[in-house]
């Protein structure tokens, strides 16, 4: 049973930012085909932040282990 939620706890994150990343994508194409300038800034800032975000989960059993 803590297992379960030690596993749900390490991959949700994974799971979380994925999908700001991926929907920022599409709010971000979105606003440049439509020409909606705010729209294609904040899907940018949410990819991006997605992408980060994940990236860091990622590395970071990597950099807790290296100390």
């Amino acid at each position: 049973m803590i297992g379960n939620v030690i596993a749900f706890v390490r991959f949700a994150p994974f799971a979380i930012f994925l999908f700001i990343a991926i929907v920022g994508a599409f709010a971000a194409l979105i606003g440049g085909l439509a020409g909606w300038s705010d729209v294609t800034e904040f899907g940018k800032l949410a990819a991006g932040g997605g992408a980060l975000g994940f990236f860091a989960w990622l590395c970071l059993p990597a950099l807790i282990r290296a100390l």
